[in-house]
């Protein structure tokens, strides 16, 4: 028979296992604890290095894609100078024959330096078919680009969208385009003929924002138009300008300052052939 002592003793060791079942289920949680605990600041300095390391590639990406859309500017500028240097000499190698002829003249009465019948005939023949094969895409009748209108109107179709100073501004949408002088693949016009044209544009930009544009032609810049977007207000600038231009000219419009323009057909470049010269016109 137990006693009371018995009792108590056996009760004190069930306590005493008891309590150190607890303490080592408390021990172990705490080590489980601990070990997510390193685990989490394990995983936030990766997530925090992975974060830095995306950051350097997008900065990276960004270079290279600024890099990419200046040589693509250069690219089309360069196109446009060979286009040009090719045009003319073209137009050289046709009329070098021309000058050799025109320096053999004989010298008739009085001194006068006159030409033969038939080389007067062979240089006339020569002349017209200098003007019935133009360079450009291909050989083109004269007569026949002369008989119809030159003119053209194009706009920018999609929205708002960034321009880097010296890059060619592209407009996509093509309203008009008599003659086929405009190119919507680079931006450019291409005088067909020789005379005078005129050229406009109309930018619309962003509030906020302020930009500046030019035209140029064959290289050279003309004129500027500058816009400059107030807190909430859009804002509108344009150039009107006639000039005269030598056939296979190339004209274009190009950002000088800012960074953005504003599209949804609000910005437009046009031009209008007006009339030809002494040449041109025959």
């Amino acid at each position: 028979m137990m006693t009371r002592r018995d009792t108590m003793w056996i009760i004190s060791i069930l306590i005493c296992v008891i309590v150190a079942t607890v303490e080592a289920t408390v021990l172990e949680q705490h080590t489980v604890i601990e070990f997510l605990l390193q685990k989490v600041a394990e995983l936030e300095r990766n997530q925090q290095e992975c974060s830095n390391y995306q950051s350097k590639i997008l900065l990276e990406l960004n270079y290279v894609k600024s890099k990419l859309q200046d040589s693509e500017s250069r690219i089309s500028e360069l196109e446009a100078i060979v286009y040009v240097n090719r045009s003319d000499a073209y137009t050289d190698n046709l009329i070098a024959p021309l000058k050799d002829e025109s320096a053999d003249k004989h010298v008739g009465e009085h001194g006068t330096k006159v030409l033969t019948e038939d080389k007067f005939i062979k240089q006339t023949s020569e002349r017209k078919r200098i003007r019935a094969n133009k360079p450009g895409n291909g050989k083109r009748e004269y007569r026949e680009i002369a008989s119809k209108h030159i003119a053209f109107c194009v706009t920018l179709g999609y929205g708002s969208g960034p321009v880097h100073p010296h890059e060619i501004i592209h407009f996509d949408t093509v309203l008009l385009n008599d003659g086929n002088g405009f190119n919507n693949q680079t931006g450019i016009f291409t005088c067909p003929l020789s005379g005078t044209y005129f050229f406009s544009l109309s930018l619309m930009i962003s509030p906020g924002y302020v930009t500046a544009v030019q035209l140029i032609v064959n290289g050279q810049v003309k004129v500027n138009s500058y816009a400059h977007g107030y807190d909430s207000y859009y804002d509108q600038g344009s150039i009107s300008i006639i000039v005269r231009c030598e056939a296979g000219h190339n004209v274009w419009m190009s950002m000088r300052d800012g960074s953005y323009v504003y599209g949804d057909s609000y910005t437009s470049f046009s031009g209008l052939y007006l009339w030809g010269d002494a040449t041109g016109s025959k």
